[in-house]
């Protein structure tokens, strides 16, 4: 199992996307991932920062998309 920080983002945004509420997805991914889990803290941020993107339009770009300047902050480009 890829327990990399960015593998645990995609995780985070993919069960945002389905509905699942930030408490969950720390459960969920805690059981998984053990040790190498990300803080709760951060993974509330990051269920915040997609809620955020999705409710402004932005959408975050897939492997192989363009990227646009407003996600380079946050590894994708």
């Amino acid at each position: 199992m890829d327990s990399s920080t960015s593998s645990q983002r995609a995780v985070i945004q993919l069960l945002g996307a389905e509905g699942e509420h930030a408490s969950q997805i720390y459960r969920r991914m805690k059981e998984v991932y053990g040790e190498q889990c990300l803080a709760r803290c951060t993974i509330f941020r990051w269920c915040q920062h997609y809620e955020d993107r999705k409710h402004q339009g932005l959408a975050t770009p897939w492997a192989g998309a363009r990227c646009d300047q407003q996600c380079h902050g946050f590894g994708c480009g």
